[in-house]
């Protein structure tokens, strides 16, 4: 069976996004979801309030464990429907037959674009995205390194604050080795862009196996 997604699962600073970049670049018919964009939207926020400046990191994380008090795949569950909703007709979802229906709008969703999420962090997420049938890619980097992106990113102030101890920084550490592919972010660009191309060669040519 053919996958229906690619999804990237890394630490924070390991490079996910600069990975999507590469694999966009390469397929334009990619299009890019973030687990976090329902909570990136709420950036406006800490803008305005004191009490979190250089803690955004923090009140990120924050948000999101409280919305998955509520639904430990509300994330994830956030970012297919838009997925489904923005690029293809949608095929009523029932109870009876959830998975079935699911699989028939991810497959109307690949007649249009090659969907792809960035930003998985916890075992509900690897679990959910495994089952939706996609290739689960892991990214890592060095402490070193990934501490110097985040620095580039964020600032030094936001930076050092961040807290790898979060528990879902020590759960994609772990999830990280168990993906279908693993690319190591300790290189160049260049290096980067062989292994965004070496993933998009692995999703067109592999077939998923199924654990459901």
């Amino acid at each position: 069976m053919n996958y229906n997604g690619i999804i990237i699962f890394g630490e924070m600073g390991s490079g996910k996004d600069a990975l999507a970049d590469e694999i966009i670049r390469l397929e334009p018919k990619t299009k890019k979801y973030g687990l976090g964009d329902v909570i990136r939207g709420m950036k406006p926020i800490v803008q305005v309030s004191p009490e979190w400046k250089g803690n955004e990191r923090g009140f990120f994380q924050l948000v999101a464990d409280k919305l998955r008090e509520i639904d430990m795949n509300i994330l994830n569950k956030y970012a297919l429907s838009r997925m489904i909703t923005e690029n293809a007709e949608l095929q009523e979802i029932t109870q009876e037959k959830k998975w079935e229906d699911l699989y028939e709008n991810l497959r109307r969703v690949n007649e249009n674009i090659l969907p792809m999420i960035v930003g998985g962090r916890t075992k509900d997420d690897f679990d959910f995205w495994k089952k939706a049938g996609f290739l689960i890619v892991g990214i890592s980097a060095s402490k070193e390194n990934r501490f110097k992106r985040l620095v580039l990113r964020d600032g030094e102030e936001v930076a050092k604050n961040s807290n790898p101890n979060h528990n879902t920084e020590k759960e994609v550490a772990l999830l990280v080795e168990k993906a279908d592919l693993i690319v190591n972010n300790d290189g160049t660009l260049e290096d980067l862009k062989t292994e965004a191309a070496h993933v998009l060669n692995y999703f067109r040519t592999e077939s998923r196996k199924t654990d459901f």
